[in-house]
């Protein structure tokens, strides 16, 4: 007659191979996709080319970034699906976007800036206005790009303070700038060039100093995904990049294609 006797998994782990076994199942999941995506409205960083095709300097960037053996996959959805899409897990990294607080709370930045970003006011040439200070914008119809975040304060102070409608694209608010429906948009200066310098009619339209910010962007990895495990190896990538001055080699590079 056989007796079953169950033993206590701690003890069982006594013996290394039987614990090894036991927990095989429970270890972390290892990053052998990376799903990235980004604002696909948003050259020279990064652009959509394709249906799921994104192009510029952030993804020249990451092939740079990326450990060998990660497979790259790249995503394209409107900008404000793509951070929700983030916060949940569906896309592991987010490329060259700004930090904030309420972002933060579901992505784990580079401490590293991937590229500058300054933040400029466009207006119409036959309209421009003065300005020096976010003050100067006051009594005027202003307009940000869906989901656009600008930084240095700027985000608290333009709902209390400024006439700014936060819709469409830069695209579709640069069209309403040149159709007099808005004094002014804000938006990148490089993304606002890239984008005036493919359409027609970009003439027409300039850009203000002093920038409203002058804050770089980062990459965000998802917390919820495993690939997340690779931040400090971006990091000291990013930060050898920086030194010999090859971050700002990949970026004048796309600020050069932009213009032709």
């Amino acid at each position: 007659m056989r007796v079953s006797v169950k033993v206590p998994f701690a003890m069982a782990c006594a013996l290394p191979w039987v614990c090894a076994l036991a927990l095989a199942n429970e270890s972390p999941k290892r990053c052998e996709t990376m799903v990235y995506s980004a604002n696909p409205h948003y050259a020279p960083y990064h652009v959509q080319t394709g249906a799921h095709r994104l192009e510029g300097a952030s993804v020249d960037l990451l092939a740079k970034l990326v450990p060998e053996g990660v497979k790259l996959k790249p995503v394209v959805y409107p900008w404000k699906r793509v951070l929700v899409m983030a916060e949940h897990g569906e896309i592991d990294l987010v490329l060259s976007l700004r930090k904030t607080a309420e972002r933060e709370t579901y992505l784990a930045f580079t401490a590293v800036p991937s590229f500058p970003n300054p933040i400029a006011v466009f207006v119409r040439t036959a309209n421009k206005f003065p300005y020096q200070t976010w003050a100067d914008l006051k009594h005027k119809r202003g307009a940000i790009s869906l989901g656009d975040r600008l930084g240095g304060g700027f985000d608290e102070y333009w709902p209390k303070e400024l006439e700014i409608l936060e819709r469409g694209t830069v695209d579709e608010n640069f069209r309403r700038l040149e159709g007099g429906h808005i004094d002014y948009f804000i938006t990148s200066q490089f993304a606002g060039v890239a984008s005036l310098r493919a359409r027609q009619g970009g003439s027409k339209i300039t850009y203000l100093k002093p920038p409203i910010t002058e804050e770089g962007l980062y990459f965000g990895f998802s917390k919820k995904s495993p690939c997340a495990a690779l931040l400090a190896q971006f990091d000291q990538r990013l930060s050898a990049m920086e030194k010999n001055d090859g971050l700002r080699t990949i970026l004048n590079k796309h600020l050069g294609e932009a213009q032709h």
